[in-house]
């Protein structure tokens, strides 16, 4: 159904061969609330109808009055629906579309300010109006199945779903996955992807992937689950099909990386000093400039440069934990000493400051004052679910089970005993 921003009866005009305007509202036609995404009574009912695109140089007034619209009528639209609908602002790129009865009067404006934004423009009670209306999507789940030979993106598409919707997808796997998988590093040869994932409907036209709706990865041979968990007022979340957090006090790397140059190691040899030290922390090699994030939540404790390590960002966690993020490029605008800093915000760039041989992040962590190997600490994992909300939990869980179940008829999906 629609949503409607400015809300009220709007009575559009029957045509009266003694006022050709078409401003006469003696018989008011009111817009009904329907249950499709688009009035289609005053689409139907329309003789006419002239559609394209504003481009550069384009105004709501010529685009009208090409159409066929007299001046007059458009100066009193323009003016009337000023409060609601500015047409001075209207933007090059945007769809418009313009109704007309058998007798060549204006019924109805479109103009498409976004994907879902529609303004609708015709003659209440009180005169011409403007309202803006909100689309819904419809929403319509599809299973995807996809086996990996190179990238995860690259498999995805393989499935027909398109580059666009393989990118979206793989960021958003990406994000679910962020505690337990790294799709940079993680990733094999006939590791297999099964998916629930939202399709999304304008009018019956597709218009891109929505939320990943339960997910199972067969990665290196062990096998990752998820469930998304929507709720009233709530914001969207990822669990296990038994319904515990997919999110970690600690993200499994903070940058996108090509590789990994050295590991946590109590002796190494050091490649520019050619001694052996220790070298407490992980070397992610990546592009100079790419965005280095925070781990976990917390506030931080210093941002300069600190001799061999170049640019340095330290931030101190809840308990007993503290990251390090040493040789950035540069630091992220404005961070500085005391602010809390999120999970996932950039902190900084890669860079090769201080001594270091290549662009790198050397990346550390230290627990107690010691400094442990970030890929084989035991983080805290996350909370599990109220038991009050797990009745609506598992009827959202087995309804996109019962979907991959049929997508996946030889290797169905076994809760009973994952451990997960």
């Amino acid at each position: 159904m629609l949503a409607l921003l400015l809300v009220g009866p709007i009575a559009l005009p029957k045509h009266s061969a003694t006022n050709p305007s078409g401003i006469n509202a003696t018989a008011p036609h009111p817009v009904p609330i329907l249950p499709e995404a688009w009035p289609l009574s005053l689409a139907a009912g329309a003789a006419r109808v002239v559609e394209g695109t504003f481009r550069l140089g384009d105004t709501f007034g010529n685009v009208l009055n090409q159409a066929g619209v007299p001046g007059r009528l458009i100066d009193q639209l323009a003016h009337a629906v000023k409060p609601d609908f500015n047409v001075q602002r209207i933007r090059s790129g945007r769809a418009y579309k313009i109704y007309f009865t058998p007798d060549n009067e204006l019924v109805l404006f479109r103009y498409q300010r976004s994907e879902q934004q529609t303004v609708l423009v015709a003659k209440g009670a009180s005169g011409w109006r403007a309202i803006e209306i909100t689309i819904p999507y419809k929403i319509r789940p599809r299973f995807i199945q996809a086996k990996v030979l190179g990238s995860l993106e690259g498999a995805l598409e393989a499935t027909s779903i398109g580059r666009t919707g393989a990118i979206r997808l793989a960021h958003e796997l990406a994000g679910i996955f962020a505690w337990d998988i790294d799709f940079s590093a993680d990733l094999r040869v006939n590791d297999n992807v099964n998916l629930v994932v939202e399709q999304r409907f304008l009018e019956g036209r597709f218009v891109g992937f929505g939320d990943v709706l339960l997910a199972e990865l067969n990665i290196a041979d062990r096998v990752y689950r998820a469930v998304r968990y929507q709720r009233l007022g709530a914001a969207t979340a990822y669990f296990t099909p038994v319904g515990q957090s997919l999110q970690r006090a600690f993200l499994r790397s903070p940058v996108d990386f090509t590789s990994i140059s050295s590991g946590f190691s109590h002796r190494r040899m050091h490649p520019i000093l050619n001694i052996a030290k220790p070298h407490y922390g992980i070397d992610y090699v990546a592009p100079a400039g790419t965005p280095v994030h925070a781990t976990a939540t917390g506030t931080i404790a210093y941002v300069g440069r600190t001799g061999q390590a170049g640019n340095h960002v330290k931030i101190r966690h809840g308990g007993s934990y503290t990251s390090h993020y040493l040789h950035l490029s540069r630091f992220a605008d404005e961070i500085k000493v005391g602010d809390s800093i999120e999970q996932g915000q950039v902190l900084g760039y890669v860079g090769r400051t201080g001594l270091a041989t290549n662009n790198h992040l050397h990346y550390q962590l230290d627990q107690s004052g010691t400094f442990v190997d970030p890929l084989r600490i035991n983080l805290p994992a996350g909370a599990p679910l109220a038991d009050e909300l797990m009745p609506d939990f598992i009827r959202q869980r087995d309804a996109w089970i019962s979907i991959l179940r049929e997508g996946q008829v030889d290797r169905p999906l076994v809760l009973a005993g994952s451990g997960e």
